[in-house]
């Protein structure tokens, strides 16, 4: 445990001294991990070490170490994803990238413990204490966890000993009647296609018949991401323009704004034009399949950070909710 929870410190850039570090170490002490089963419930400890020394300490963490922190615990807590938990997990990336530096700081503190407990719904059925939650029930979880910090005067941090889930599946946690989603169905049909290839043809001044070859080996939730920046490439070219003078953002600024009518903080700002600027290359890596997963922990840092640049400013669009129409459901 403890070796876990240092590995997670040293991928959060969190000084061993830190005080943060110090009280995570001492809350493991206190847990006690013989009856846990796998190697996913131990980092969910561990990262709930974390998150209760920053709620025990009063210590907020910085907008990217809060973001740091959601992609540590997705990629070493989630043993499998399919497309509802990568729906649930995209939201809650965009939500931190365009809400977490306006909230109140007893939000911020208590952070990454509303993270722990979603990531360990996600990947057990339960939350950090225990409590079962429903997968279809969890956006609505996570909205009610931040929307009670601000009418409570403390919050708890509990380290739990074990999860009360047994090691199912993650397939098995879906909603009842809800089959497991196939990132390979629902390809393109062919007007799509074309489409597509247009833009890109445009874009990377590739040819089409190499990308017709690039897209047919991507995953759906690639393609999804490549058409909507395609389907906006009108507003990227406009965007790049704004941004060709590095120094003045104002323009671009102002424009963004006008459009999506909210203010943009300086960090929200130079995020998107990074992710504008690379737009192109951004395109190229995917189709050429260069976002590779690094490590151990199954994430591309550069691939998200670009990502939640483009949602940002509209660019890209979260995953659409599956319609389930079985037993009359929608």
């Amino acid at each position: 445990m403890k070796e876990r929870l240092a590995k997670c410190l040293q991928l959060l850039k969190i000084n061993p001294d830190d005080q943060i570090s110090k009280t995570a170490f001492e809350l493991i002490e206190k847990s006690n991990d013989q009856t846990i089963k796998t190697q996913h419930e131990k980092w969910i400890i561990a990262l709930n070490a974390i998150a209760g020394s920053c709620v025990l300490n009063q210590q907020a963490l910085s907008h990217s170490g809060v973001y740091d922190f959601l992609t540590v615990a997705i990629t070493t807590s989630l043993e499998a994803r399919t497309k509802a938990i990568d729906e649930i997990i995209f939201t809650i990336y965009r939500d931190t990238m365009a809400n977490y530096e306006s909230v109140d700081n007893k939000l911020k503190i208590a952070y990454p413990k509303i993270i722990v407990d979603v990531v360990a719904i996600l990947a057990k059925g339960v939350d950090a204490s225990g409590k079962r939650i429903p997968i279809h029930n969890v956006e609505a979880y996570y909205q009610k966890r931040k929307s009670d910090i601000s009418t409570t005067s403390s919050v708890s941090v509990a380290v739990p000993t074990t999860t009360s889930a047994t090691a199912t599946s993650i397939k098995n946690v879906n909603r009842k009647g809800e089959e497991p989603v196939d990132y390979e169905e629902k390809r393109p049909n062919k007007d799509e296609e074309t489409e597509i290839v247009e833009s890109l043809n445009k874009i990377t001044d590739r040819s089409k018949k190499d990308i017709q070859a690039s897209v047919a080996k991507l995953e759906r939730r690639d393609i999804e991401r490549i058409k909507d920046l395609c389907k906006n490439y009108n507003k990227l070219q406009k965007y790049s323009k704004l941004i060709t003078d590095a120094d003045n953002l104002q323009k671009f600024k102002m424009a963004l704004q006008n459009e999506t009518g909210k203010k943009l903080s300086d960090h929200q700002l130079h995020h998107a034009a990074n992710s504008i600027r690379k737009a192109k290359l951004y395109l190229e890596n995917v189709l050429d399949g260069k976002f590779v997963p690094h490590g151990p922990y199954g994430i591309n840092h550069t691939k998200h950070n670009l990502e939640y640049g483009y949602l940002i400013v509209g660019l890209m669009q979260p995953s659409k909710r599956r319609t389930i129409t079985k037993e009359g459901r929608t």
